[in-house]
């Protein structure tokens, strides 16, 4: 794709940015990106522009204060070829070829010297204010660019207003494992208008590969076709250091405004040195830079997945550790938004309205996830899942409270907070934790039977009226750990499509299950009725707790059904009801 140069009257009034295909760009004095801050006579929109292959749809904006020059002549709307320009105020823009290429076979240097780090740190700075202001201006200039070639357009433009012998600037990549042929990110040329820069390959590999910073002088006695092309006689390249820019350089050319000969201790070379070693700061602090936005990017990423002390350490390097598919003793969640069925053939016609509230609805869960050390792990349209006790691992004891203590804050903030109510089923076991998936698709998830647990407690709150339920290893897990809420067992139950049977149980909150408390050890008295296969007996205490038609209780309407089921069939199989079984609740359904 081409690029377009906007040049003013002064040297550094310059920009060169990458033109995006087939997508409308806005030109001005105060536009996010294609700004042009430098010249008063350019309106604050000015013009809008499209490239299409490689010609540039150009058109002046209707409320714009001056025209557009092209060709001599005043335009509104043209197409602009590459190679021409059009002129606005005191600033011309030039459509020019993108393509760049590092010289292969360069004229040898006259001269070439090698510095470590230390070397270069020897030298005394030139110009020390200003370039020490440029530096405080580069954290700025990164943490505003909304891209990776934006940031390196900028990057080019700021170092060559500190380093003003430049004509030629490029940042460069050594391709690996190729380490023959180099990839030119980004330049820009502000030398004489008849030269072709071209980098010297030779000089960024021979700088990159040995990590040391590299100068070559050419043209120092003879002609040299190479040097003569370009209008320069000196370059250097900065190898950068640091991941975030591996393999980086940092290449710098420019051309003398002497004709004596190039010593080693000529005031030119050491000039040029200073440069080299402002180019080598430049280069070290955008590497931090570049690498604390890297940081802060993927910290972002985690913080949707994963707790703040998760976080931590995941940032601390141990990522790829800690990512690691492996079997862990979990406590997993899924919640539910109960009425979401039914609020969106209300919202048919207003679909965002509906995702709307269904995506504040599940940040309050990913938010009380989030808040007590939980891991996202998957979204299924209204349902949410989350686990606990990876990948930092912790005792089962405290894993399982704190799933229990985000169900119970979930259920609060719903109260308020959303249009929906939620339902949540929690199971405790061994799992497989980790980054899983195809290798098209990574995610984090989790899986293994006890998931499959989880995930069916919660679609049975539906069937016991129940807001949370947990498995018996949940319940055993927390004990009396819960100042909030209390473990009401519910039964055994047979959920669907499983084998084994699982004793259930809900959380009520200290202060109903207070006030409830008779009924409640009416309730546990029935069960117990029930395992000794007294069913007349567990019948009579439900049907007293049921007569009362308390809304927390109605889980007893289900054991009472069971249990008259169970009754009117004794003497008859069918119905998928066990003989032997009467103590276990069968669920037909998921």
């Amino acid at each position: 794709m081409p690029y377009l140069i906007a040049q003013g009257k002064q040297p550094h009034h310059r920009w060169r940015r990458l033109l995006p295909a087939d997508s409308l760009v806005t030109l001005g004095r105060t536009t996010p990106r294609w700004n042009v801050p430098w010249d008063s006579q350019i309106s604050k929109i000015h013009a809008h522009l499209q490239l299409t292959g490689e010609t540039l749809q150009v058109e002046c904006h209707q409320a714009a204060s001056n025209a557009i020059y092209f060709q001599g002549e005043k335009v509104t709307n043209f197409e602009l070829r590459l190679n021409q320009h059009f002129v606005i105020g005191e600033t011309s823009f030039s459509l020019v070829p993108s393509q760049l290429a590092a010289s292969l076979i360069p004229d040898s240097p006259a001269a070439e010297q090698t510095f470590l780090l230390s070397d270069l740190h020897k030298i005394p700075f030139e110009e020390t204010s200003h370039r020490i202001e440029l530096l405080t201006k580069l954290p700025g200039i990164t943490a505003s660019a909304s891209d990776e070639p934006e940031l390196l357009s900028k990057i080019v433009d700021w170092l060559f207003h500190g380093i003003s012998r430049a004509s030629g600037i490029a940042l460069v990549q050594q391709n690996i494992p190729d380490t023959n042929t180099v990839e030119v990110m980004h330049w820009d040329y502000r030398g004489r208008k008849d030269a072709y820069f071209s980098p010297s390959q030779a000089l960024i590999n021979q700088a990159i590969s040995s990590q040391l910073s590299t100068i070559h002088f050419w043209n120092q006695d003879t002609e040299s076709e190479y040097t003569e092309l370009q209008g320069i006689d000196w370059a250097f390249c900065i190898p950068m250091q640091g991941d975030a820019c591996q393999n980086w350089g940092l290449y710098v050319a420019g051309q003398t405004d002497t004709t004596t000969k190039l010593g080693s201790g000529s005031l030119t070379q050491f000039q040029i040195k200073q440069d080299m070693k402002y180019a080598e700061l430049a280069s070290s602090t955008l590497s931090h830079l570049r690498s604390l936005k890297n940081l802060e990017r993927l910290q972002a990423h985690f913080q949707q997945f994963f707790p703040d002390v998760v976080v931590e350490a995941l940032l601390s390097g141990a990522s790829e550790e800690l990512l690691t598919p492996r079997e862990a003793d979990l406590s997993i969640m899924f919640c539910d938004l109960s009425g979401f069925s039914n609020f969106s053939e209300d919202s048919a016609t207003d679909l965002m309205h509906l995702l709307q509230h269904t995506s504040d609805s599940l940040s309050l869960i990913t938010q009380e996830i989030l808040g007590h050390d939980g891991v996202i792990g998957d979204f299924h349209g209204d349902e949410a899942m989350g686990f606990w006790g990876w990948p930092v691992a912790e005792t089962a004891e405290s894993h399982a409270v704190k799933a229990c203590t985000a169900a119970l804050d979930i259920l609060t903030s719903f109260q308020s907070r959303s249009t929906f109510t939620a339902t949540i089923g929690i199971a405790s076991g061994l799992s497989v934790a980790g980054e899983i998936g195809s290798n098209h698709q990574v995610k984090v998830s989790v899986l293994g039977p006890v998931v499959n647990l989880a995930s069916r407690l919660e679609s049975m709150n539906r069937y016991f009226g129940t807001k949370i339920l947990i498995d018996d290893r949940t319940a055993t897990l927390i004990g009396d750990q819960l100042q909030q809420a209390k473990i009401i067992p519910l039964g055994r139950v047979r959920p669907y499509g499983m084998e084994r049977t699982v004793q259930v149980s809900t959380l009520l909150s200290s202060q109903d299950a207070n006030e409830l408390s008779s009924h409640l050890n009416n309730y546990a008295d029935a069960l117990v009725a029930l395992e000794d296969n007294d069913l007349h007996c567990a019948h009579n205490l439900l049907l007293d707790l049921t007569a009362a038609n308390i809304p927390q209780l109605k889980f007893a309407n289900v054991l009472l059904g069971h249990i008259e089921l169970h009754l009117a069939l004794a003497n008859k199989k069918n119905m998928g009801l066990q003989k032997s079984e009467p103590h276990v609740i069968h669920l037909a359904m998921k």
